[in-house]
């Protein structure tokens, strides 16, 4: 999932492993340890776009690093408190630094996603700056003024922090569509459970709110406990109530399509971002895809509107021997859908659907490549091309989308 998300997961399981002892400093390297297995994206800029599509969420994800991995983060960690390292003003300013860019990082991601035709929303961005004094003035007390208590934790106590911050990273991430090589190295075999989007406010929120309240009550009081266990416990009675929607929503799309006489060889169903109420479904039989949308609030459960998409067999011989090629069928379960013009192949990840049911060409849908011939070789790269709506509307279509019809 999200960053964010994951950030506040691992927090909860630091907690878990050594709240008691090290206090606010299990949150905060709970919470690094959250975030190091999606460090796997740095790699992408010496990667084509088709090898950092396979790469991500591969070996760092893998059961294998989340047991090995930990030798060396929690003999790390466990080494700089034992050198008093950490006392040192050159330490207390890192930190203060990396909690600063963590704070900007989520702020400017956010602002990116929540802006409209590139312009940044001034309103957002001033009401973070404010905050991000306030939490500059703090950690500048709190790192650079005081000395800090010496950390009474072993190194298998740091060992079980980093494990729990690395399993609960790739299992979190099992549950949403775009697939987690656990398996890695022994198998590139991609877990996923299609039954969250990768951000889903209604997951996020209520834990954030929780991990904000543990870090303020002291780490000896039983409270700090409960509450962080409470924080856990909503969200997943949370990811258990999106675990019943893809089993009902499941049932009405095979419905439908029996309905629409359609014979499907295999279909499934995915949340729409942001939310677990609109989910893309999509379909195929021998000749066709077939992609729609349904809410938990529409009242027809026969869809209001089945886009439907021609496999191209074509296409499929002429760039089948390409290991780029390959790789998409690999990464899209085989529901690629090929968009030939005179110039370049639009390859698209049906799964994800679009933002909205009906479906005009590539631009409308989410997940798209784009094949080009260059000296009689095809050169693949992901589609960059800004969508025929703007963003603000899109988002407006799928709210709207979202209430049902």
């Amino acid at each position: 999932m999200d960053s964010l998300t994951q950030i506040v997961l691992g927090a909860a399981v630091g907690e878990i492993a050594l709240g008691r002892k090290i206090g606010n400093r299990a949150l905060i390297w709970g919470a690094i340890g959250g975030t190091i297995p999606d460090l796997d994206v740095f790699a992408n800029p010496f990667m084509d776009d088709i090898q950092a599509l396979a790469f991500h969420r591969s070996i760092s994800h893998s059961i294998f690093f989340s047991v090995v991995a930990p030798l060396v983060f929690g003999g790390l960690i466990f080494r700089l408190y034992e050198s008093k390292f950490h006392k040192t003003k050159l330490y207390k300013g890192l930190i203060t630094f990396l909690n600063v860019g963590i704070l900007a990082g989520i702020t400017f991601g956010i602002n990116y996603l929540m802006s409209h035709d590139g312009y940044p929303l001034w309103w957002f961005l001033i009401i973070t700056i404010l905050g991000a004094v306030f939490l500059l003035m703090r950690l500048y007390h709190h790192y650079m003024v005081k000395d800090l208590d010496e950390p009474k934790a072993t190194f298998s106590q740091w060992y079980w922090l980093f494990f729990l911050a690395f399993f609960t990273h790739w299992l979190l991430d099992c549950f949403t569509a775009f697939g987690t090589q656990i398996f890695q190295p022994f198998s590139n075999y991609r877990v996923a459970f299609n039954n969250i989007s990768v951000v889903d406010p209604l997951y996020t929120v209520p834990f954030l709110i929780c991990m904000i309240i543990v870090s303020t009550i002291s780490r000896n009081s039983r409270r700090r406990t409960i509450v962080n266990w409470i924080g856990i416990g909503i969200s997943s009675l949370y990811m258990l109530l999106t675990i019943v929607n893809k089993c009902y929503v499941d049932r009405v799309f095979d419905k439908a399509l029996e309905h629409r006489h359609i014979d499907a060889l295999r279909s499934r169903s995915t949340p729409t971002i942001f939310n677990n109420v609109l989910w893309a479904c999509v379909a195929e039989d021998k000749g066709n895809y077939y992609v729609g949308q349904y809410s938990i609030f529409d009242s027809d459960p026969n869809l209001h509107y089945l886009n439907v998409f021609p496999k191209n067999d074509s296409i499929r011989l002429l760039l089948g021997t390409s290991p780029e090629y390959q790789t998409l069928e690999w990464f899209s379960d085989g529901y690629l859908a090929s968009f030939p013009t005179d110039s370049v192949i639009y390859l698209v990840d049906l799964r994800y659907g679009g933002m909205t049911d009906t479906l005009r060409d590539q631009r409308d849908l989410v997940f798209n490549f784009k094949a080009k011939k260059v000296n009689g070789e095809y050169i693949f790269t992901e589609n960059r091309e800004p969508p025929q709506a703007e963003i603000g509307e899109l988002f407006r279509r799928l709210w709207v989308r979202m209430k049902g019809y």
